[in-house]
């Protein structure tokens, strides 16, 4: 099966280079599904038993699921769309210690010019700027963008570089983290199809936050232990100040409890794989998922029936025909069928390419992050999405999601198949 994240990288001279050719071909070939991407990750992982959708309940399933602990008061801001870019200045803008940024993808363009000078203006005033890419994703980063970033006094690596580590496990996290007490995450990359409002094909449509409390230092320790890996270097204390302190704005309007799940390959089973069952086991009454790459294997396929049957409002927002691979639309137009059956509703979205990995749960429930229904999101890829139980989060999330339904058409049974 083609993976998202590889035709991602397709344009880039990285994408085009014979062996990663080869590695498409294979897959295609293979047919492979999520459980057999490698020869080790052979044993099906299918979460069972009953799980609380909020409060002590739920946060000990995500703990014993995960190994996250939910921590409170926190509370973020939506910031889709172009409109992540503004976000990220601004608070860029406001650092005065450090400024932390691992990126799945980042390529020269109008997003990468604005990013450039909002760090270089810092890095003049003494703040320091991590900068960590995946060469897969962010082919043109090293030769055109990455000298631009230290000439501006940023320091700048690629994760796992090519050609030497040659391998699928790449980084797909998307995280910004200001001071270590504001952080920024999400579907978005540093690249030109992210700017605008998803008015058309040039503009793509994404869902991110800015995210302000104690979780933070969760999304720190998630860049920090690629950091680590990339360069040997710890983060000095400061980048994790004491945040479990009352913070002025975070005592009365930031109460939502949170947790930032972070994922790593395994040959048997991922937390990436674990935290996306586990949100759907939680759903009793509503499950309402945004999902770039809806290809699900089959373990998550049955739940997704189970909790239709169980009477859950399920509905699925997945890209139409402005996709940026065909392929993907295919295999995720498979599934209609058996969903279909079971009571799912599914939208497909019309204006654009719809980027977005979200999911609601219930009333109170938000999960928004990296993680892609796709074989190299639950067994490969670093990834990582933020869990946030809150009321008005939930509140918010279902005013974006309804909204996006009014630009995207709803499928019916006799046109599943094309």
């Amino acid at each position: 099966m083609p993976t998202p994240q590889l035709q991602e990288a397709a344009g880039t001279d990285v994408g085009k280079d014979w062996r990663w050719v080869a590695g498409l071909g294979a897959l295609v070939l293979a047919g492979c599904p999520s459980a057999c991407i490698t020869e080790e990750s052979s044993r099906p992982f299918h979460l069972t038993g009953q799980v609380g959708s909020h409060g002590a309940d739920f946060a000990a399933a995500l703990y014993q699921t995960t190994g996250v602990r939910m921590e409170p008061r926190n509370r973020i801001r939506w910031a889709n769309n172009g409109a992540v870019f503004d976000v990220m200045v601004e608070e860029i803008g406001r650092a005065r210690a450090s400024i932390n940024i691992v990126m799945f993808i980042w390529r020269p363009g109008r997003a990468s010019d604005r990013m450039l000078e909002a760090l270089g203006e810092r890095a003049a005033k003494g703040v320091t700027c991590r900068v960590l890419v995946d060469p897969m994703g962010s082919g043109p980063f090293e030769k055109e963008v990455k000298p631009k970033l230290e000439a501006a006094g940023c320091e700048a690596h690629m994760f796992r570089p090519l050609p030497a580590d040659e391998n699928l496990a790449r980084n797909h996290r998307k995280i910004l983290v200001v001071d270590g007490k504001v952080a920024i995450t999400g579907g978005l990359a540093i690249q030109d199809e992210w700017l605008g409002e998803a008015r058309n094909e040039q503009e793509w449509r994404d869902t991110n936050v800015r995210v302000q409390g104690p979780v933070v230092s969760q999304l720190q320790q998630a860049f920090a232990e690629n950091w680590q890996e990339s360069t040997g270097e710890l983060l000095p204390l400061t980048d994790f100040p004491t945040l479990t302190q009352a913070q002025p704005g975070l005592d009365e309007a930031g109460k939502g409890w949170a947790g930032f799940v972070s994922s790593t390959a395994n040959p048997e089973v991922t937390r990436a794989e674990r935290l996306t069952q586990l949100m759907v086991k939680a759903a009793k009454k509503r499950l309402w998922i945004s999902q770039a790459y809806f290809t699900p294997n089959d373990a998550l396929m049955q739940l997704l029936v189970e909790r239709a049957k169980a009477g859950v409002d399920v509905r699925v927002l997945a890209p139409g025909d402005k996709n940026d691979q065909r392929a993907i639309t295919i295999l995720q137009r498979q599934t209609y069928d058996t969903l279909l059956a079971a009571g799912v509703r599914l939208w497909e979205y019309q204006p654009s390419m719809m980027h977005a990995k979200t999911m609601l749960v219930d009333d109170r429930l938000v999960l928004v992050g990296s993680i892609n229904y796709d074989a190299l999101s639950f067994n490969l890829l670093e990834e990582g999405s933020l869990v946030l139980e809150d009321v008005e989060a939930a509140r918010q999330l279902e005013a974006i999601f309804l909204e996006d339904l009014t630009k995207a058409r709803e499928v019916q049974a006799e046109r599943a198949e094309r």
